[in-house]
């Protein structure tokens, strides 16, 4: 029931609204038929059109006076071309005639004589900026062969060093001796003359009772490096258990005047229990 009201109300106004807008187009056709004088008046008009006729006219003298400029434009620039083609020509002609009479004097006496010789002139500046860049190239290849061999070489030497460092890791692992000695030896392999390959080589010989082997080694680290103080210390070790406590005792005051720290080691080594009642030791030590 509610929405027959609804549809009912609705149809209603749309009505309405139709009927309002019929009686509006009515009256304006009324009122546009009952006119008594027209929208505009003849002065309004006649104005309008002057002012049409106005702007047409400047329009068109525009656009003659633009065709004017234009054409005129083309006649400087062509005099101009023409002027620039004629002054060029002359100057050619003022040049070559210059140009042949200098050869001439300089001796170049005909057409033939002036080709050859620009011919050999034109071979001759080839000749030597060829020559000048063959030489720079070639001082680039050999740079960059240069370079190249160094890059080379530093690569190999990070190979190298990669590998000397897990061999002394591997060494400070290793739990014997015998361990600690191979991997010493293959240090030794890459660097015959790493000179702390040596020494530690020399301890670990001394930890299995082969004191002249690490005295041997000892004495080769020396050669190589004679102001390595852990050399001299690792040789007064062997010497002490040689039991040559003279050499021993010259050895340990080597090793302090290169690096005091080692004074503060030699109670905590083993090697020189028997050389510690030493008077040379004791103020060595104190």
């Amino acid at each position: 029931m509610k929405r027959l009201l609804l549809l009912i109300l609705i149809s209603s106004l749309y009505l309405f609204a139709n009927i309002k807008n019929v009686e509006n187009e009515k009256n304006l056709k009324e009122k546009i038929n009952t006119l008594e004088k027209p929208l505009y008046t003849p002065f309004v008009e006649n104005y309008i059109l002057n002012e049409i006729k106005q702007l047409r006219e400047e329009n068109r003298d525009l656009k003659v006076e633009l065709h004017k400029t234009l054409a005129k434009k083309e006649i400087e620039m062509s005099s101009n071309v023409i002027n620039y083609a004629t002054s060029t020509i002359n100057n050619m002609f003022y040049i070559i005639a210059a140009a042949s009479s200098i050869l001439v004097i300089i001796g170049w006496s005909s057409i033939k004589d002036i080709n050859d010789k620009i011919k050999n002139m034109v071979d001759e500046k080839t000749s030597k900026t060829i020559q000048k860049y063959e030489e720079k190239m070639a001082g680039f290849e050999q740079d960059l062969a240069k370079r190249a061999r160094q890059v080379k070489h530093n690569e190999n030497e990070i190979k190298i060093m990669n590998t000397i460092h897990s061999l002394w890791l591997r060494a400070s692992q290793e739990t014997t001796p015998t361990g600690k000695i191979e991997a010493y030896d293959e240090i030794l392999d890459i660097r015959p003359n790493e000179v702390e390959a040596l020494i530690y080589k020399a301890d670990a010989v001394l930890d299995i009772g082969e004191a002249n082997w690490s005295l041997n080694l000892v004495n080769q680290a020396l050669l190589i490096d004679k102001n390595y103080p852990s050399a001299y210390f690792q040789r007064a070790k062997a010497y002490a258990v040689l039991e040559y406590e003279d050499s021993a005792i010259d050895d340990l005051q080597k090793a302090i005047q290169l690096n005091e720290e080692y004074a503060t080691k030699i109670e905590t080594e083993e090697e020189f229990e028997g050389i510690l009642k030493n008077e040379r030791v004791k103020q060595i030590v104190v």
